[in-house]
């Protein structure tokens, strides 16, 4: 008789990248486009939804006629949360 294959072990699904979730916090982004041309982001805001005419100021011409085109999420370091809230407020 032959010995059964030894498999090395089953790593638990998951494990690492929960730990690694606590470590970063969710910071939801839109971009805005400019009829000028500029595009330009911030942090979301409730009522954003995609192609929505919003008020904000074009940072390049100064005009409100921006479009909310892209939203998405990204996941930022929690040590590094309030300077990239930071950053994307400045550029708005």
């Amino acid at each position: 008789m032959s010995e059964e294959p030894q498999l090395p072990p089953i790593p638990a699904i998951g494990g690492l990248d929960k730990k690694e979730r606590k470590r970063k916090k969710a910071v939801k982004i839109s971009t805005l486009h400019c009829k000028c041309g500029e595009n330009f982001q911030r942090e979301f805001a409730v009522g954003d939804f995609l192609y929505k005419e919003s008020d904000d100021k074009c940072q390049k011409c100064g005009k409100t006629q921006t479009t909310i085109v892209e939203i998405y999420q990204e996941n930022v370091p929690r040590n590094e949360l309030s300077m990239f809230i930071r950053n994307l407020n400045k550029n708005a």
